[in-house]
């Protein structure tokens, strides 16, 4: 479809997202978006930093179309990054990396406390993550390990978090969610593989785009 594989992952989620909520009666209007990670660092640079920032991205989830709803991703997800390659330069990467996470867990606890996400609008919906794992077998005494399930951080102000680990062919997605706003979060689950296959049947149709 001439579409990335992060484009896949939010398609993936995005027709979860959209069969779930129509299920509780409760799809919105207006498309959802999602906080998503983008790395910003460059081929070959092996410096003990970060160089990553967040970025939004819709998902589209008011287009009924799973092919045209991934289309739609994707030409957002273009356009933000050409954004991000214009400002890259003014983002600072020059905090260590073994801090980043105490710093991130330190912020992410002070914004709760400050109960700030109960009067500003969250800037998503939710969190979406695809991390590149080793595309090879791992064994663990001897074990081969089947999956590689990933544990993501929550975030105040936003109920959901997917993260999405690839390991030797698969994708294996985490669920993270606030159990009073994602009560039924394996039916979630059940969705986003049902979407997969769907996106994947489509893909394969011959006539279909």
């Amino acid at each position: 479809s001439g579409v990335s594989l992060n484009d896949v992952v939010m398609a993936t989620v995005a027709g979860g997202l959209r069969e779930y909520f129509i299920a509780h009666r409760e799809l919105p209007s207006r498309p959802l978006s999602a906080a998503v990670p983008v790395s910003l660092r460059v081929a070959g640079d092996e410096s003990a930093n970060n160089q990553v920032s967040m970025v939004t991205m819709t998902l589209a989830t008011d287009v009924a179309d799973p092919l045209a709803r991934l289309k739609a991703i994707a030409a957002g997800s273009s356009n933000t990054k050409a954004k991000m390659g214009r400002v890259k330069t003014a983002i600072p990467t020059d905090f260590p990396m073994l801090a980043a996470p105490r710093l991130m867990s330190g912020l992410a606890s002070l914004f709760g406390r400050s109960r700030l996400a109960n009067v500003i609008p969250p800037v998503a919906n939710l969190v979406i993550s695809n991390v590149p794992g080793i595309q090879q077998q791992l064994y663990l005494a001897g074990a081969k390990v089947i999956s590689y399930y990933p544990v993501s951080i929550p975030a105040h102000g936003m109920a959901l978090n997917v993260t999405v680990q690839s390991y030797n062919g698969r994708l294996d997605y985490g669920l993270i969610g606030c159990r009073r706003a994602v009560p039924d979060i394996m039916d979630l689950a059940d969705a986003l593989l049902a979407e997969h296959r769907k996106l994947l049947h489509r893909g394969r149709t011959p006539g279909i785009e």
